[in-house]
């Protein structure tokens, strides 16, 4: 860029003492080709901590991580001939202390020189801030990952949000499929189905929704927990499909065991009730047939701990009352 299109700066003008040495935020102006500091301002002597005379005497890598030194070369030679640029970067005060700033650097004419004059916002807070925001989202989407349960969040315009890895695992898609994919065109989630209702019902009403439900193509049993926020949705579900299937088989048992204590009620303790009738009427008659009068008894006493024996199966294959 030819000099002679370049800002001219002069310390003795009014406005760039307003403009520069009266700004509350960081100001220098440096070489472009050197990149020696030719002029600070009070706000970047008091907050890099170095002396204007240390300013002048060091370079712009002085304030820079060691790590950075080639980019930061880099990043000079491409903008050189640039009008204006922005970017984040990071710079070291003169105790060490790293920090994030954001720059708006413009080329200037200084003393016939070509120079960079950099303005610098400190933005160490909110950059420490969003870090630690992102590393709270990222923990707590390994533990969303990491739970049995089916996690999912839906938007208000029924676009999926979330999706962790057992809900990849039970409908068979991964996250990145899913994401941003309309829930009502999910697998086994169909516009006219009892899910799609419960979702609808759930954002109009504001109402947790609370339910079981078979999905005939999966062929699985869910237990799904629906809860409504001011930005949508969010679905917690268990595969219940064993617990089911095992419930059935307690069901039929219970059923089973219900037949054998009819048939010992109606059917076996009948045959016993009479045979412990006969025995008593023939036994009144046996005065004379002492042969007899032993078998009949051993016969009454077996018919009576038979009769026990079926009353301690009943009792046992009864189902306990609820």
């Amino acid at each position: 860029m030819p000099m002679s299109s370049l800002l001219s700066v002069n310390e003795d003008d009014v406005s760039f003492e307003i403009l520069f040495h009266q700004n509350p935020r960081p100001m220098w102006i440096v070489d472009a080709t050197t990149l020696e500091f030719l002029m600070v301002n009070q706000a970047a002597v008091t907050h890099y901590g170095y002396s204007y005379k240390e300013f002048l005497s060091i370079t712009l890598e002085k304030i820079r991580p060691a790590d950075e030194q080639k980019s930061m070369r880099r990043l000079i030679k491409r903008i050189k001939h640039n009008q204006t640029i922005k970017t984040h970067i990071r710079h070291v005060k003169k105790n060490g202390d790293c920090i994030y700033v954001q720059i708006t650097s413009y080329n200037v004419l200084y003393h016939h020189r070509e120079c960079r004059m950099v303005v610098i916002n400190d933005v160490t807070q909110v950059f420490l801030k969003d870090q630690e925001i992102t590393s709270m989202l990222k923990r707590l989407y390994q533990t969303l990952d990491s739970i049995t349960d089916g996690f999912i969040t839906i938007n208000k315009k029924w676009k999926i949000t979330y999706w962790n890895k057992e809900a990849e695992r039970f409908f068979g898609f991964t996250k990145d499929r899913r994401l941003n994919k309309t829930i009502l065109r999910a697998y086994a989630v169909g516009a006219d189905g009892i899910l799609s209702e419960k979702f609808k019902n759930a954002l109009a009403t504001g109402q947790t929704e609370k339910f079981e439900v078979f999905l005939p193509a999966a062929n699985k049993w869910l237990d799904v927990s629906i809860y409504p926020d001011t930005d949508g949705l969010t679905v917690y579900f268990q595969d219940i499909t064993t617990l089911k299937s095992n419930q059935a088989t307690i069901n039929q048992k219970d059923k089973n065991l219900e037949e054998i204590a009819y048939i010992n009620s109606h059917t076996i303790r009948k045959h016993i009730a009479n045979i412990i009738g006969v025995v008593n009427t023939v036994g009144n008659d046996l005065d004379n047939c002492e042969d007899l009068i032993t078998p009949m008894r051993m016969l009454k006493a077996s018919a009576e701990e038979l009769d026990m024996a079926v009353r301690l199966v009943n009792s046992q294959a009864e189902p306990v009352k609820k």
